[in-house]
């Protein structure tokens, strides 16, 4: 009998074995792909390797500024593939060497529970054996979503997942089905690789969400035009046919266009299938239903991350493991806050968030307010010949506490920290403006963005 048994092992079960180990909790884990789950080995990590290589190739055209001279150069993205799948590899092996010096059994199998307290594991070979534990944490993760007709098929039509994890060498030409995040950061990836990338949005723009500023929208369409990736809106794929190798897509526009493949960006679904046999409670999409302390309608079984109707970030997942190790440990309870929730973008711009938006500032009652700053007039952007993207800070009209803040530009994924701590600690536009940032550097751009609000318009 285990203290805990954790079914997955990607950021939520990494972090809630982390967690148990450090409370001395007997844990087990199971899992029946590579550890580290979708994040590590097809998603965030592989992700933002071959991004600051995309970014890298871009950048290599600005390096005369420097009295540098790259007069001969090769890209090879297999390569960059390999390489991507060593570092990759690096990171699954310390995990699996953590675990072993600790003594953690992984069950390398597929996991149903079969009872509140014990869980079911298949192996590839076909036996199966039971393991019983105190406590149970649902952490599968998600996985690709499909659309229409565009039924993936590995080779003509493939996933984010088939992307990462196999694809090594690129298509001459590709279409990507949505234009949310997953599809701007691969559709740069590739583009800067050289394939030629079309993108297909159902909506009037790129990363069409509530969560995201059109004002971001607009920026990060005019980068990937820039770079010469051609984009559809209000725009489906209406019908295809293989013909010769090729992909001849007709959208419901009208065009005609020919690619090698079709890479399907349209979301994600919850890995909640055949994952119990004792009637968990799941709602209409098959999103595992749990209360304020992330417990399933079985006190003892706990389920976070991707399965759960929460954000869909690695981030998430490992906050609400911790969540649930103290409640498991605890009587104490704790309720997860979303409410500053960082998200970040690594596409034709690093793009970053956190805190409310205009528009669920105003769902709340708020009227707000806005400061703009561009990275132009950063020195430390200028230095790094990344002087394109902005800061907009966004403030509570009447009290001017600082409310969230969007970053375009280099360095968005870090300072979006700081201005979290200020919102935590409900900083006005006086303090945001008055705090003293090292010069040169990035953050000092908030006290740039601050001016209007806290001193005065100069024009």
């Amino acid at each position: 009998m285990f203290d805990l048994i954790i079914i997955g092992m990607g950021p939520g079960g990494y972090e809630a074995a982390l967690t148990a180990l450090r409370k001395k909790i007997n844990v087990a884990i199971v899992e029946k792909s590579k550890l580290g789950g979708n994040c590590l080995n097809r998603a965030c990590i592989p992700t933002k390797y071959l991004r600051s290589g995309a970014h890298s190739i871009e950048k290599l055209q600005k390096l005369k500024a420097y009295g540098i001279e790259v007069k001969d150069y090769s890209i090879d993205y297999k390569a960059a593939f390999e390489n991507k799948e060593k570092s990759i590899g690096f990171l699954r092996k310390s995990l699996e060497q953590l675990l072993k010096s600790k003594k953690v059994p992984v069950f390398k199998g597929k996991g149903k529970i079969i009872d509140k307290n014990k869980v079911e594991v298949s192996y590839p070979d076909g036996s199966k054996e039971i393991i019983e534990g105190k406590n149970i944490i649902i952490a599968t993760g998600s996985y690709p979503a499909s659309v229409g007709k565009l039924i993936p098929d590995g080779n003509y039509i493939i996933t984010t997942e088939d992307y990462m994890e196999k694809l090594d060498t690129l298509p001459e030409s590709m279409l990507i089905v949505g234009g949310g995040v997953a599809g701007c950061e691969i559709g740069y990836i590739a583009k800067s690789y050289g394939c030629q990338v079309y993108i297909t949005e159902l909506q009037d723009r790129l990363l069409p969400s509530d969560i995201i500023s059109p004002e971001i929208s607009k920026n990060l369409l005019k980068k990937l035009n820039s770079v010469g990736i051609k984009t559809f809106f209000n725009t489906t794929v209406e019908d295809f046919s293989i013909e010769e190798s090729k992909i001849k897509v007709k959208l419901s526009n009208g065009e005609i266009i020919v690619v090698d493949k079709i890479l399907l960006t349209v979301g994600r679904k919850p890995n909640t299938q055949d994952i119990d046999t004792i009637g968990i409670e799941k709602d209409e999409k098959g999103f595992i239903k749990v209360n304020s302390y992330l417990q399933t309608n079985f006190e003892n079984i706990y389920a976070i991350g991707d399965v759960v109707n929460s954000p869909m970030l690695a981030h998430i997942a490992s906050y609400e493991a911790k969540i649930v190790l103290h409640n498991i440990t605890s009587q104490d309870k704790k309720i997860p806050d979303y409410t500053l929730t960082p998200w970040a973008i690594f596409s034709g711009y690093e793009i970053g968030h956190v805190g409310l938006n205009e528009e669920t500032a105003k769902k709340q009652g708020l009227e707000v307010i806005s400061g703009y700053y561009p990275f132009t007039y950063n020195e430390k952007a200028v230095d790094e010949l990344e002087p394109e993207g902005y800061v907009r800070l966004y403030f509570e009209k009447n009290s001017k506490k600082i409310i969230s803040v969007d970053v375009v530009g280099i360095g968005a994924s870090e300072i979006i920290h700081q201005i979290a701590v200020f919102i935590k600690e409900g900083y006005t536009a006086d303090q945001v403006h008055e705090f003293i940032y090292f010069h040169p550097s990035l953050s000092e751009i908030f006290a740039y963005a601050s001016y209007d609000i806290a001193v005065g318009k100069l024009f």
